[in-house]
């Protein structure tokens, strides 16, 4: 793709630079690797990362086990960004977190619940590892999309790099929502069919949209 003038003082034909959007330096971005079969490869793994973060879990009694484990996808997510170190300045973090989250979505992966006044609910010592995967995740997916959006800035792909910007905040979004919901099935029982149902769609939608993403930044790094 022939860069603009604009572009060109931004983009170097090869090689890194800053990533400048509207006067903002947002990161280092190295050019050559977008376009490298390591880069290719990253992506259409994490593709398939992002399949394992859907939550479907089965019961036997009062045990649901997670029959799509977490740590599986953090496990993809990780080695694919280990192929790309070279591509962007928040490559390093991204995985980095995404080491960590392998080790705590292991006490994610079976869930003990009980009755207590006809509503069921967590009693896992491990809650509070279940939020740091919360806020993990939310970093993660947050960074990956803006590196996401840096590589389609790079290329001249304006749709590419709005799309980037838009699902991460609906993401977000979507993860501000839930404990906000959580709290309101509890005090309106009766809500917590409906809730689910909804928030089983949504997370869905959600998660079929950033893969549709990392589809879309495969393509990127073949054109």
């Amino acid at each position: 793709m022939k860069l603009s003038q604009k572009q060109e003082r931004y983009w170097p034909v090869s090689g890194q630079c800053n990533v400048t959007v509207k006067g903002n330096t947002m990161g280092l971005l190295d050019r050559d690797v977008i376009h490298s079969e390591p880069c290719v490869r990253a992506f259409s793994r994490i593709f398939w990362a992002f399949l394992f973060f859907l939550d479907f879990r089965i019961g036997i009694n009062n045990v649901h086990i997670d029959v799509l484990p977490d740590f599986i996808g953090w496990i993809l997510m990780a080695t694919a960004l280990g192929w790309i170190l070279g591509l962007h300045s928040d490559i390093k973090l991204i995985r980095t977190l995404s080491l960590v989250s392998i080790f705590l979505s292991i006490f994610d992966l079976i869930e003990i619940k009980k009755k207590v006044s006809g509503i069921s609910y967590d009693i896992s010592i491990f809650f509070p590892v279940g939020i740091a995967l919360a806020i993990l995740s939310i970093i993660v997916i947050w960074k990956l999309c803006g590196v996401i959006m840096d590589m389609a800035e790079a290329v001249g792909n304006q749709l590419i790099r709005e799309r980037a910007d838009f699902r991460r905040k609906l993401y977000l979004a979507f993860m501000i929502a839930l404990p906000v919901v959580m709290v309101i099935c509890f005090v309106v029982p009766p809500l917590i069919p409906i809730v689910a149902i909804g928030g089983l769609i949504a997370a869905i939608v959600i998660f079929c949209l950033l893969m549709g993403l990392m589809k879309a930044t495969v393509n990127i790094c073949v054109s």
